[in-house]
């Protein structure tokens, strides 16, 4: 037997308090109360002994339903049964080399190309695997997280360049490092990593790294990229790379990149080679984690035998009025507790639930409040009640999710204004960096629109004022054939005419067909459209910006090249 929720026998000790005040008061006898009070008032105010005896058997029915509920509250349980439970966890961190020379084109079309191909190969074999994607060069850069989400690795993968990288080398001990840390946050022991790479790196440090990880249960598979013969490296130009007037040769280190794998106990493989030996690989330890998994106890709970004897005492004070007994008829399920808690804290949990409306209604604080209606797509409400904020712990966030809110207004400038605000208060603010780049190539795009839509619109007047001149010249030329024509031919004039223009209807309603006029799009229409265009069409610009303060934020140099 065991008490899932032991704290509240605590509760047990107000009964030896409220038994002692009750025994000491009746042993007061009636010469010390005279003392204080007159005579004639003590057959008023002291019990008989029947009223004693009543106020005792009160007290002690009182006291029973009291322990009897106390202790299931806390919870009484005993019988139990034990199941074998276990957690499938599979989980890859997939490194790719994005320096230089895996622009070489040994492998058609390029060493890149053909990696991302065998990353897209393991996306589409991989179920129940959770993966995640790192890119180094110099600096390792997180693209994504460990996931099942496939999806979104596949979409950002055809972005993934050497012309992202802001500093150029092959560091490989910062990137295992990065993906120690992601797999240390994950359960289980079926933890492996792929590097793939061509092998040059510049780092002696990259065989230790993985030894000490492997001591840690992480397996390391190395994928080679590329050939022994090797290819030209090239720039982000595509220029090939010369040094001493000679071609930088970019050869596989096969040899040395093999060490990683062995350090790491794991496979090497090379591009002809199938990955699903790294798959097996996980699978295989994820069953023998199975095979040794541990057993929960499934404990038969037995509070409700201790509540059923004390209904029917509760019950018969009901009866008699005691109508304290009510709250025992709340409904708990239901979040009784909710009546115990402030406006922020059903606040907080409504909008953890997802449930921003109740907690819009239920916020009072401006700066939460407005978080919520930013969560809530009402980004012009977020934007008010992010300006009253003025708590003074949360003065950076505010800042920050204003020029947020504004940036999905399209109120590009006022963005700009608010994000470079926070950087001279808080200068290290990564997030508001990376917005306020975008958002300034987000306005120069917005402002190249509406000049070439200026532009449109000056050379559609200036047509329409041509045409019209035209049209204007030709009936006055008409009025002269008229004037100048002689008494006999008018009626025949009038008849050409009347032809010309029955023929001349056709062409003219053709012409609109071929030439409709524009229609100019309002400037909200415009400026969601430049804003859709720059989420759906290029998250490459935005990881070059997040590659490049990164690389600024650790102060990295070129380092030597490994060519």
């Amino acid at each position: 037997m065991e008490f899932s929720h032991p704290l509240w026998l605590i509760a047990g000790l107000a009964l030896p308090l409220v038994w002692a005040a009750f025994f000491l008061f009746d042993r007061v006898d009636r010469p010390q109360l005279e003392k204080f009070i007159d005579k004639h008032l003590l057959p008023y105010l002291l019990l008989n002994p029947f009223q004693k005896r009543s106020v005792w058997s009160v007290l002690l029915l009182w006291s029973a339903v009291w322990s009897l509920l106390t202790v299931a509250l806390a919870g009484p349980r005993w019988n139990y049964q034990e199941i074998e439970t276990f957690t499938k966890e599979q989980n890859l961190v997939i490194l790719l080399d994005l320096s230089s020379s895996m622009q070489a084109a040994d492998l058609k079309p390029s060493r890149l190309v053909r990696a991302r191909q065998k990353i897209e190969d393991l996306l589409n074999l991989s179920q129940g695997v959770k993966i995640g994607l790192i890119a180094f060069a110099a600096d390792p850069h997180m693209i994504t997280p460990l996931t099942e989400d496939k999806e979104t690795i596949r979409h950002l993968l055809p972005t993934l360049d050497t012309d992202l990288i802001y500093v150029q080398g092959s560091r490989l001990s910062p990137a295992l490092e990065m993906a120690s840390q992601l797999l240390e946050a994950e359960p289980g022991s079926s933890k492996s990593l792929l590097v793939i790479s061509d092998g040059g790196f510049e780092d002696t440090a990259a065989i230790k790294t993985a030894r000490r990880l492997a001591e840690k249960g992480v397996v390391i598979h190395a994928l080679g990229i590329g050939t022994v013969e090797g290819a030209p490296v090239k720039d982000q130009e595509g220029n090939v790379v010369k040094k001493n007037g000679s071609p930088v040769l970019s050869k596989l280190e096969r040899e040395r990149f093999s060490e990683i794998s062995k350090a790491g106990h794991g496979h090497y493989l090379e591009v002809h080679d199938k990955e699903e030996v790294i798959l097996k690989e996980l699978e295989k330890r994820a069953e023998a984690q199975i095979a040794s998994g541990k057993k929960h106890r499934i404990w038969e709970e037995r509070y409700y035998l201790l509540i059923l004897p004390a209904l029917p005492i509760l019950l018969w004070w009901f009866r008699r009025g005691a109508l304290f007994t009510l709250i025992l008829f709340f409904p708990f399920s239901l979040s009784a507790s909710d009546y115990f808690k402030n406006s922020e804290q059903l606040g907080k949990e409504a909008f953890e639930a997802g449930d921003h409306a109740t907690a819009i209604a239920s916020f009072q604080d401006p700066y939460r409040k407005g978080v919520a209606c930013y969560r809530a797509g009402q980004y012009a409400e977020a934007e008010k009640l992010f300006r009253q904020s003025s708590r003074p712990d949360v003065a950076c966030s505010a800042v920050y999710n204003l020029g947020n809110a504004l940036a999905h207004q399209q109120k590009y400038k006022e963005a700009i204004e608010a994000y470079e605000n926070v950087l001279k208060q808080w200068p290290d603010h990564t997030r508001a960096k990376e917005n306020l780049e975008l958002v300034k190539k987000m306005l120069e795009q917005q402002q190249q629109q509406q000049q070439q839509q200026q532009d449109q619109n000056k050379k559609d007047k200036e047509k329409e004022q041509q045409d019209q001149n035209k049209q204007d010249s030709g009936s006055d030329n008409k009025e002269n054939e008229q004037d100048s024509s002689s008494e006999n031919k008018q009626e025949e004039n009038k008849q050409e005419k009347q032809n010309q223009e029955q023929e001349s209807k056709p062409e003219e309603q053709d012409s609109q067909k071929q030439e409709p006029p524009s229609e100019e799009k309002s400037q909200e229409d415009q400026d969601a459209d430049v804003w859709l265009n720059r989420i759906q069409n290029d998250p490459k610009t935005f990881m070059k910006n997040k590659f490049q303060v990164e690389s600024k934020k650790n102060g990295t140099t070129e380092g030597i090249d490994p060519w």
